[in-house]
Parts: C-alpha cells; structure tokens; sequence
C-alpha cells in the first residue's frame, strides 16, 4: 500500500498547477500517488499534465468533462482507483511546505480526518492564520451546524478506510450551499465513528486567489511561485511561527481586555442596584411595590 494518495482537482489554472504539484514533489514523504483530477480542462492543461505525467510516473491525470459546481463527483470517482492509506487534498493554485505529508500522515495514525493549519494570503497579501480544534465538541458541532469552517481544501486530509465507511463521499454540493469543501467535511463530523483531530502546524500556504479574481494566469503563477519558493526556506518557517504567535498573543489580549471591560460593566451595574436597595426611597416605597405584586398576581378563583 502507498503512504499517501494526493487529489489536486483542476479547471481553468494552468501555470500554478505546475508549482501545485512541485510542491508536492518535494515532500519529506515521497511515497506518494499524484491524482490530478481535470474538470472540464483545456487543452493547454492537458499539455502541461502530460509532460508532468511523462517526468513522474507517480502522477495520473483523470480527464473529466465539465462537471456540476467543481467537479466532486470526479474526485469521487478517482478515488476509487487510490491506493494510499491516507488522502490529502491539495487546490491547483495553493502549495504546500515539505513537511506536510509527513505531519498529516503523524496525524491520521490515530485519527480518521483531520487538517493542519490554515495559513491564507490576504487581499493585501499579509499572512493570516487560522485556529481549529476539531477534539473540542463544541467547535466540531458548530462546523457541523453553522457556516462555519477553519481550514480550506488544501490543509485537509483523511484515511482511505474512513471515506470508504461513508454514506456517499464526494457528491455534487447543494446549489445553496456555498462551500463544496464543508459540505464535504460534514459528512465526517456527522459520524460518532469519526475520530477528527487538528494539527496547529502550518503546512501549507493557501493563495486565496478568488479574493483577487483580476490576476490572470500568469499573475497566479507568480504569485504562487513567490510563496512556494518562501516555504522551502527555513527562515521563512522561522518567521512564520514567531507570526503565528504574534497574531495568537494579540488575539488573546484582545479576548482579555473584552473581558475585563464586560466584568468592569457588570461589577458597575451590580453596585448601582446595591446602591438603589439600599437608598431611603426604595425603602419608603417597599409598601406600594408590594400593592402592585399583590394586584398584579394572578389567583385562582
């Protein structure tokens, strides 16, 4: 059995595809399978896998005409041609570091589906990062009952023996339903089987090129050749970790300050009711207090 089958679906985005799939070349793990998934792709694409395909017999290319929303019935479908003991999901314009196969594999050794951290590229191209605790009940349920996610496609993963217990799989996702990747980590979270775990290491880098639908292909491609040359770098590991605290200490002060400022609140209007049970009036006036409970006080006749 292969240690890990890696799904990279593809329509429209060529030239990142091809730094996509490097990245994945450059795992600490290379027992791996590269299935690239085509839904609806052009000819350019197909040109571009076959030369991959011809340069790495571990890569297969599944050529699928346009399918509904993004395809997933296809990813479906190669999936049961995979051979890894575990699946890891990669989007054709995100990278990853040469560690991921490697913790994410740690990770499914006693779990069924789980995900690595969330490390997105903003409108303004600053790094943000993204927490998630799938162990903890209540973050699980609230993913399973809000529109609510905490890592994308790329940062996810799952044993093959967990999607094979599954009702259904990949499946076209409702028109209504915005995110097809939820929709699909849904159908692991709603199984008491599941074991689902997080894994607060980054990973990967997702490009979020959708935030930023002017860029052409090759603006894509740059930019996504930009970061996945960064994450071969340890400084830039380095640098990425002294981030994650960074924005973590600065969200927790926040969290912190909000709390001491609702507990300020709350002792101020605890004090103001002591003051008021405890003035001359409210005393005076106990009596027509008590009239009014007594006429207002339903009794059965």
């Amino acid at each position: 059995m292969t240690t890990a089958t890696v799904l990279i679906p593809t329509h429209e985005h060529v030239e990142p595809l091809r730094h996509a799939v490097a990245s994945v070349q450059q795992q600490t793990v290379q027992d791996f399978e590269l299935l690239i998934v085509g839904d609806g792709v052009a000819d350019v694409t197909r040109a571009l896998v076959a030369d991959l395909c011809a340069g790495d017999e571990r890569i297969r290319f599944f050529d699928f005409p346009k399918g509904p929303r993004k395809g997933e019935v296809y990813r479906h479908q190669a999936l049961q041609q995979a051979q890894g003991r575990f699946v890891a999901y990669l989007g054709d314009d995100d990278c990853w570091m040469p560690h991921h196969l490697e913790v994410l594999g740690e990770l499914l050794a006693d779990a069924d589906f789980g995900h690595t951290m969330q490390v997105g590229i903003g409108e303004n191209g600053r790094v943000v990062v993204v927490p998630g605790q799938l162990e903890n009940p209540s973050f699980r349920a609230r993913m399973l009952d809000t529109m609510f996610n905490c890592f994308d496609f790329t940062f996810a993963g799952h044993t093959m023996a967990a999607y094979r217990r599954l009702p259904f799989g990949w499946r076209t996702t409702p028109a209504d339903f915005p995110w097809t990747d939820l929709y699909m980590w849904r159908q692991f979270l709603a199984e008491p089987w599941c074991r689902a775990r997080s894994a607060m290491v980054p990973t990967g880098i997702n490009t979020w090129t959708h935030l930023r639908p002017h860029l052409s292909d090759a603006e894509r491609a740059a930019d996504l050749a930009h970061w996945h040359a960064q994450t071969t770098r340890p400084e830039f590991r380095e640098w990425l970790w002294r981030e994650i605290a960074r924005q973590f200490a600065a969200q927790a002060v926040s969290e912190k300050l909000e709390l001491i400022r609702a507990e300020a609140e709350n002792r101020a209007q605890a004090e103001s009711l002591t003051k008021i049970y405890k003035s001359k009036s409210w005393r005076l006036t106990e009596p027509l207090r008590g009239a009014r409970r007594l006429l207002t006080s339903k009794r059965p006749f």
